[in-house]
């Protein structure tokens, strides 16, 4: 290397002194030169943060976050203490949202299908083009549909009034909401809506397949509450679900029933309540409704004793209040209106609706369409009726099930426009895309609960990461272009706060407007006092247990994954390292069978297995686990993506190919739990990648289980809890459960290592 070429430290010490002001944040104005902080940007001092306050948008949650910038930039998330959701606290997905800021395969700019690659174009180029065959399909006659994932509030306004101005169709997918406990309510209590439930101030919570603690519901609210719960030592939690889910995992008791039985367990403990008199709201001809279900009968769908019928049935009623959660993804099934509306009834004839049974501030979920709509608009794509399809943050091309239609009826729309800021599968079908902005950049607002209302803020404003633009500046410009513009707003921003000042005129209290939004953007969320709302029961469905389909010997249990939900964490490597909660796996998909099933199989953890339904197969790492029953093969969702960049393309598998053609009988929900299963082993060779591959103690006694009696001094010692041994030839292998010898010792505390051949000789004993 030559002198001249040498970066001295002289050198590196005069840039190090120098400045890149990249970015303003919030109200700061932008740097648009190379300075010496000697003279420094205004409103930006090095060293110091800046926080602002925003909204999560990684779920349907919408909590409250602020975000911490430095020079102008994001670099940390944290949970609002003035948001009633996130009260302080943020789940991993929230805090790996910088990474979806940062995420370098973000598309950079307006790109154009041109054959089978893509090409940069400018937006004037996009938006022209755009228009153009906007307007041919509104003069053809063709419909033009609107595609979004859930976004309460000002967005959600505008893409209905952009849709009707189109003479189309606004269509909100999400893969995983609750449309069958919304439909359950609307049938028990007359309300279509997704009530608040008070798991704080329960005495008694009874999950019925509701993994309330990692996906199902608000999970940073509920998680809290939880918490809230447990510091009272008379408060108890029973975990019902076929699979040892993170939420069974923190039960008092968990028990381990047959999938798609829940709804049984709930009648049977009705029908128990009802006749022994320890019901708060008995009237109606509910005993009649459940005269069927005795704890007997209940026994043989659920494989749960009637006996332990009888003891939850009598300690749920005594608990005042209690709380039943109704099942998630994993347990929804043909019959999932008609579960949740038995966990409905549990509540009522507790006198739980109401307490902890909440419908005073709802979820604004009225605008999430149900699955049937999606296979609407997929019929209208492939008949030929939609002339143009416009979507924005939904990704039905991964997460429906293929026999809905979308994706092949999709080929048949004549131009398709992405809204996207990344080449997910959707995306990949479109001709154009129009990349939109991250919430961290931009100006917006979200309502996730009845009168609850947060801000969102650009924290580096007017110097975007990427040639984007606010998706509502977009369809904005597409409505104007198109030639239904008129009645559309002159810009995303002024339609936000023109929102805005009408919450002002309600709730401004005197304040002028200048210091109302000044305080909102600090505080960043206004809430209203929720309208008392008392509802009463209305009826109920049929009931009747769910077969599942196929002729396999196991029941397939899809759950979804705490890290990437369904399927929109998997671009995000913060989340692709972060383990399993049960499994301790990261980076992949495994299927979860039990140590029995494995064993006939010639199973170990990290074998490969071939799981096969009557609609696809898939292979995949096996993974051992004693927290299944041996009747069952569990699987997370999330990955198995064929696009949506680098770190999500290529890893795991996307198990919702083995989803045969089922739907609930009474919402149109997609039937998760809907298919038997055959597993096999496989001889392609996979690597599990694994935080903690030995799960047992070697009887050394690191974490003990106490208690709470003996903690505060009374009671004797419990058990402790044993788990399956391990084979020490074969490293985190488990091995059929071997009875110990009478008089066994447990050898001295030390490492495994050295512990091998005693081990040996107390096998051998």
């Amino acid at each position: 290397m030559s002198e001249s070429n040498v970066f001295s430290r002289r050198d590196f010490l005069k840039l190090a002194g120098l400045g890149v002001a990249v970015a303003a944040s919030g109200c700061s104005q932008p740097s648009e030169k190379l300075i010496p902080y000697l003279v420094a940007p205004q409103d930006i001092l090095p060293g110091i943060p800046y926080w602002y306050a925003s909204t999560c948008r990684e779920c349907e949650a919408g909590c409250g976050i602020l975000v911490k910038t430095r020079e102008g930039r994001a670099i940390k998330v944290e949970g609002n203490p003035d948001h009633p959701s996130s009260a302080g606290t943020l789940c991993a997905r929230g805090q790996a949202s910088l990474q979806g800021f940062y995420d370098p395969d973000r598309v950079a700019g307006p790109m154009m299908r041109d054959g089978g690659t893509w090409k940069k174009v400018t937006w004037e180029q996009a938006l022209a083009t755009a228009s153009q065959k906007l307007a041919q399909a509104k003069s053809s006659g063709k419909s033009i549909a609107l595609l979004t994932d859930h976004a309460p509030g000002s967005f959600e306004q505008l893409a209905q009034s952009w849709a009707r101005a189109a003479g189309g169709s606004h269509l909100v997918f999400e893969a995983f909401h609750p449309h069958a406990v919304r439909e359950a309510n609307r049938v028990t209590f007359g309300v279509a809506a997704l009530p608040r439930y008070e798991i704080a101030s329960s005495n008694f919570v009874m999950s019925f397949g509701a993994d309330f603690l990692e996906t199902w519901g608000a999970p940073v609210e509920q998680q809290r509450g939880f918490a809230k719960m447990r510091s009272r030592p008379d408060a108890y939690f029973v975990a019902v679900e076929p699979r040892l889910s993170l939420t069974g995992a923190n039960a008092d008791e968990w028990i381990a029933i047959r999938p798609g039985s829940e709804m049984a367990l709930a009648l049977g403990m009705v029908q128990v309540i009802l006749a022994e008199g320890l019901a708060t709201n008995g009237a109606g001809g509910l005993a009649e409704t459940v005269v069927a279900w005795s704890p007997e009968v209940v026994e043989k769908h659920t494989d749960v004793s009637a006996d332990t019928v009888r003891r939850l049935a009598r300690r749920f009623a005594a608990a005042k209040p209690g709380l039943a959660l109704p099942g998630g993804i994993a347990a929804q099934s043909e019959q999932a209106v008609a579960a949740a509306a038995a966990v409905n009834l549990l509540n009522w004839v507790c006198g739980n609706v109401g307490q902890t049974v909440r419908f005073d501030r709802t979820f604004n979920d009225d605008a999430v369409s149900p699955f049937g709509e999606l296979q609407r608009l997929s019929d209208a794509m492939d008949k030929g009726e939609v002339g143009a399809l416009v979507v924005y943050g939904a990704n039905p091309a991964y997460a429906a099930p293929g026999w809905s239609g979308f994706t092949a009826a999709a080929a048949k729309v004549p131009f398709k426009i992405s809204l996207s800021n990344t080449m997910d599968e959707t995306t990949e079908l479109c001709d154009l895309v129009l990349p939109s902005l991250h919430a961290f950049e931009s100006l917006g607002d979200a309502e996730p609960m009845r009168g609850v209302r947060s801000v969102i803020q650009p924290t580096m404003k007017r110097l975007p990461m990427f040639d984007s633009r606010a998706a509502g500046d977009t369809l904005i410009a597409l409505a104007q272009g198109g030639g239904f513009g008129a009645g559309m707003p002159s810009s995303w921003d002024a339609f936000v706060l023109d929102n805005w000042k009408t919450v002002h005129g309600r709730l401004g209290a005197g304040q002028t407007w200048d210091a109302y939004w000044l305080e909102l953007r600090r505080r960043g969320v206004v809430s209203e006092a929720p309208a008392p709302m008392s509802v009463s029961w209305k009826g109920a469905p049929a009931f009747s247990v769910p077969e599942l389909r196929g002729n396999g010997d196991l029941a397939l249990v899809l759950y979804p994954s705490a890290q990437h939900h369904d399927g929109r964490g998997a671009n995000k490597p913060w989340l692709q390292e972060l383990p399993d909660a049960t499994s301790k796996i990261t980076w992949g998909s495994w299927a979860e069978i039990h140590p029995e099933t494995a064993a006939k199989l010639g199973v170990h953890t990290g074998d490969g297995v071939k799981v096969e339904t009557e609609a696809g197969s898939v292979e995949l790492p096996a993974y051992v686990y004693g927290g299944v029953r041996p009747d069952v093969v569990a699987i997370p969702l999330g990955q198995g993506h064929t696009a949506y960049g680098r770190t999500a393309k290529g890893i795991g598998v996307n198990a919702v190919a083995l989803l045969p053609p089922a739907q609930d009988a009474a919402s149109g929900s997609v039937a998760y739990l809907s298919a038997r299963a055959r597993v096999s082993k496989s001889v392609r060779p996979f690597r599990l990648a694994m935080t903690q591959r030995n799960k047992d103690q070697h009887d050394r006694e690191i974490g003990q289980v106490i208690p709470l009696a003996a903690l505060m001094g009374g009671g004797a010692m419990a058990p402790k809890h044993e788990e399956p041994p391990i084979d020490q030839t074969r490293p985190g292998r488990y091995t059929e459960p071997l009875a110990r010898p009478q008089g066994w010792v447990p050898p001295a505390h030390s490492w495994p290592e050295a512990r091998t051949s005693r081990s040996a000789s107390n096998r051998a004993g």
